[in-house]
């Protein structure tokens, strides 16, 4: 007796995913999923799997999307915090509006380079699985897209070492220390 080829119903973005990609099978539309070693597919929308990723990550996509856009000033299609892991970000940024069918979500650190295809008006994506996605987006666009999540990362990583360092006026005392009343 052989097993069906059965495609996962749901995915939650981790570290080792690279890529979401809209995957059209006939007259549905489900996702492609890249991750460093592995491609599958999904039968889930790019959408749903960002906002139930980020829900598994104990936020929402509403309030990831606030945080990016109050940190580096970014208020359209910005790059969004969807975790933490071990103290790094699981940085993603959209090609589209994240509502859109055709949006795809990249992961910040997955991507080595950006360069413009033969035509001049898409842009080919080149991962660090050595995976290439060509896509119909400007290249200018993507790059300031990632540029966006580099600047992302940087005031996350900034708020980190703010808040793991210790606080002066706990550590230094200006003031000679309190007497210890005596015990009866």
């Amino acid at each position: 007796m052989s097993k069906k080829n059965q495609r996962p119903h749901s995915y939650t973005i981790c570290t080792n995913t690279y890529a979401l990609l809209p995957y059209t099978e006939g007259h549905r539309t489900w996702m492609r999923v890249i991750e460093d070693r592995s491609e599958l597919v999904v039968e889930e929308a790019v959408y749903k799997t960002v906002t139930t990723s980020c829900r598994f990550y104990r936020a929402s996509l509403e309030s990831v999307t606030l945080y990016a856009q109050k940190a580096i000033g970014v208020k359209h299609k910005p790059p969004i915090i969807i975790g933490e892991y071990y103290g790094n970000p699981l940085i993603f940024f959209p090609t589209h509006s994240p509502k859109n069918k055709e949006c795809v979500w990249f992961n910040y650190d997955a991507i080595d380079l950006i360069e413009s295809d033969t035509s001049g008006k898409g842009s080919i994506i080149y991962l660090s699985n050595s995976e290439t996605v060509y896509l119909d987006v400007s290249p200018i666009a993507l790059r300031n897209q990632h540029s966006f999540a580099g600047s992302l990362r940087r005031y996350f990583k900034k708020a980190q070492r703010v808040h793991n360092h210790p606080m002066a006026y706990v550590t230094k005392r200006t003031f000679p220390p309190r007497k210890q009343q005596p015990l009866e």
